[in-house]
């Protein structure tokens, strides 16, 4: 239980795209499959409520166990910890999305869980394998992002409308300088804002600090517009 909860791990380094990771990204697509082909069932009162509340009360006990391995590991500091990456934060709006079923939080959430997918790919473990906590807590909280997203819209017909794009680029921007302002004060790194994440990602070739910043703008444009159009044929404006 020390190797499984300190900060230490058995085994080779986690590598991208090894068996341990094509099989979590295996678990999300099944899971998320079977959402979609059962949603109709889904959709029943108390199997909904339950479904929903059931995925909140799991990010709620991975987010305290993650907050109990920086207490127990004395890894704790307004530089690191605090819950201002995208993915994070993105598990906390989930969690409210779940409680409360919010429409506005959903909008923002499902053109967020891009960059939660965009993580499950290509993940920063730093190393963790799964012999360790944080492999699970990782996949754990950015899989259900990601299935609770589908969930509601597969199952409880939510969708984005035309105006959610430029809304949630608003939005992304606003968040984006206040975490900037966060790590002034911190010295925190929170959205990779002062330099790269050390493991793979699409910001390798984005260009140089702080151009990559500016190619993301572009990229979450067309990446917001691209996960609209599934929907532009509903007419939500």
């Amino acid at each position: 239980m020390k190797d499984f909860f300190g900060i230490h791990y058995k085994g080779n380094a986690f590598h991208a795209f090894s068996y341990a990771h094509l099989t979590t990204i295996f678990v999300i697509v099944f899971l998320s499959f079977m959402i979609y082909q059962f949603r109709e069932r889904l959709r029943e009162g108390r199997i909904n409520q339950w479904m929903r509340y059931a995925m909140g009360v799991a990010l709620l006990i991975q987010q305290s166990l993650l907050y109990l391995w920086y207490h127990v590991n004395g890894l704790w500091s307004f530089a690191v910890s605090l819950p201002l990456n995208l993915c994070e934060a993105a598990v906390l709006l989930c969690i409210v999305l779940l409680f409360t079923g919010s429409k506005r939080i959903y909008e923002v959430l499902y053109f967020w869980s891009i960059g939660v997918l965009s993580a499950i790919i290509t993940p920063d473990l730093n190393g963790y394998n799964p012999s360790h906590f944080m492999f699970y807590h990782f996949f754990i909280t950015h899989g259900l992002v990601v299935i609770a997203v589908l969930f509601m819209t597969f199952v409880n017909g939510y969708r984005p409308q035309r105006s959610s794009v430029g809304r949630v680029m608003l939005i992304t921007n606003m968040y984006m300088f206040f975490v900037a302002f966060i790590n002034i004060i911190t010295g925190g790194n929170y959205l990779f804002l002062r330099q790269k994440p050390v493991a793979f990602s699409i910001m390798d070739y984005l260009g140089p600090w702080p151009w990559y910043i500016l190619s993301l703008e572009g990229v979450a444009l067309v990446g917001f517009i691209l996960a609209y159009l599934p929907f532009k044929k509903d007419g939500a404006c």
